[in-house]
């Protein structure tokens, strides 16, 4: 079962026991040499991202355990938009997990009445792509790295 729920202080405890032990995941985030972590810095981080980019953060739950976050970021109300951010725990990948929390945070979007979901992309995710791909979304390079990609959802 997958599942998202909002962010929280034992979602912070969880994210730090993952960044501990998930090399390939730390360097995906460029902290390569960041070894600690700590459950109030990292919920601090968060809320004030939250803040300071009008988002609202999730843990994406795998059965229970913490596999990674997604986020609604830059919300904007009057435009009915916003953009979509996420990352998955190395360990878990390869399941469907990024593909249903997708799927959540869309129907989360469409119930706080926003129309329009965007994201950047490296090129070079093409898990992140395939999910994305599914929903047919308007796609445009970016940089040289990187597409844009805006979906509407109806």
């Amino acid at each position: 079962m997958i599942s998202i729920e909002p962010f929280t202080y034992e979602s912070a405890k969880e994210l730090c026991r993952l960044f501990q032990t998930d090399a390939i995941l730390r360097a995906e985030l460029n902290m390569p040499g960041k070894s600690e972590f700590s459950a109030d810095e990292e919920l601090l981080f968060i809320s004030e991202w939250n803040k300071k980019n009008n988002s609202e953060s999730f843990a994406i739950r795998y059965v229970n355990e913490f596999a990674g976050m997604i986020s609604l970021s830059h919300i904007d109300h009057a435009k009915n938009k916003a953009r979509v951010g996420y990352w998955v725990g190395s360990e878990f990948r390869n399941r469907g997990i990024g593909k249903k929390a997708f799927e959540l945070i869309i129907s989360l979007a469409e119930s706080k009445g926003i129309k329009v979901l965007e994201s950047d992309i490296d090129k070079n995710n093409l898990f992140s792509l395939k999910i994305w791909q599914k929903y047919n979304p308007e796609i445009s390079e970016k940089n040289e790295t990187q597409y844009e990609l805006r979906l509407l959802l109806i």
